[in-house]
């Protein structure tokens, strides 16, 4: 991803005000330059939700318009949203980045929403001619450039599709997604983690219901899940239901049943080699305080690794073909 344009313009809430810049940032700017590439390291490892961008919108709108200087198109989007937010009880005060930019797919118009981090620094004063060097409270200071996006909204300018980050308010008495539920009206898609919670709870209940060995059902639904994002980039779900329950049917209709009742998702939007490492590795726990990790591409290779049950009910697991054992002390 690369930012061409930017502006920034101050959202300060506790002050009731807008403060919106009339010059774009200088991006050749040794701090403008520096903060912006740590920026965009954190927007291409975020976990975004995807949505759809309704033609009714003013951001909508705003984008689309030729005619319009990005400053004042910038500055009507951010008073928008400054009069959606300013009814919730505890959104932060903050600064909006507004960006036009471009990735693999085209071009992008970015916000992304800087909430202060409050932080004590020196204060030079003066107490009657006398200089003293005293400590403040600064509470409007920037997130550092490798902290994690809380919230930030990309738009894709040709299809106008949306990825998203949010964080929930209140609002009236209620806590509520602010870009989705209250400024944009937006029924986005779950996250990859929330989708992978879905799998995870599904895969729980019919295990459970079949009486199926639930460490069983969890390590073929991660191995499942590793190969569908290695291969196909997404997460199959029909693939994952025919791994764990491999000679089941029924339990693959119910599990697949289960799923449609959510708002499962099987599109990955980026960050596909971040999830291939996360469940390339089987990770178990035994009772006695053993803990194993397993590559998947041997967990069902019984030359190597075997899991034996006892007509006790207890579990063996049996490390086989081993060469050499290195200490990692």
């Amino acid at each position: 991803m690369e930012i061409t344009k930017a502006i920034l313009h101050i959202l300060d809430r506790e002050a009731g005000h807008l403060i919106c810049s009339q010059a774009v940032l200088d991006l050749n700017e040794y701090a403008v330059k520096q903060y912006l590439e740590g920026v965009v390291k954190q927007l291409q490892k975020a976990e975004f939700k995807l949505g759809q961008l309704s033609e009714e919108t003013l951001l909508y709108q705003k984008i689309k318009e030729s005619d319009v200087s990005f400053e004042e198109k910038t500055a009507d989007i951010a008073q928008d949203l400054f009069d959606s937010l300013a009814i919730s009880e505890d959104a932060p005060s903050g600064d909006l980045l507004f960006f036009e930019g471009k990735d693999q797919k085209g071009p992008l118009f970015g916000i992304v929403k800087f909430n202060y981090k409050p932080s004590y620094t020196h204060f030079v004063d003066y107490q009657e001619d006398i200089m003293q060097n005293n400590i403040i409270l600064n509470k409007t200071i920037f997130p550092s450039p490798t902290q994690r996006i809380e919230e930030c909204l990309l738009v894709d300018q040709m299809t106008y599709q949306t990825q998203i980050v949010e964080k929930k308010y209140q609002f009236e008495g209620q806590k509520r997604f602010f870009i989705t539920e209250r400024w944009l009206k937006i029924d986005p898609t779950p996250t990859v983690t929330e989708n992978l919670k879905i799998v995870k709870k599904a895969v729980k209940e019919i295990s459970n219901k079949y009486n199926e060995s639930e460490f069983v059902a969890f390590s073929q639904a991660q191995q499942a899940i590793f190969e569908s994002i290695e291969e196909q980039g997404s997460l199959d779900n029909q693939r994952i239901a025919e791994s764990v329950f491999e000679t089941n049917l029924s339990a693959q209709n119910d599990y697949l049943d289960l799923v449609k009742q959510t708002r499962f998702s099987e599109e990955i939007p980026n960050n596909v080699p971040k999830y291939e490492k996360k469940y390339s590795k089987q990770k178990f726990k035994l009772t006695n305080g053993i803990e194993l990790t397993i590559p998947v591409d041997v967990f069902k290779d019984k030359e190597i690794v075997e899991f034996i049950n006892h007509p006790d009910g207890t579990l063996s697991v049996m490390i086989k073909n081993v060469e050499e054992v290195i200490s990692k002390f």
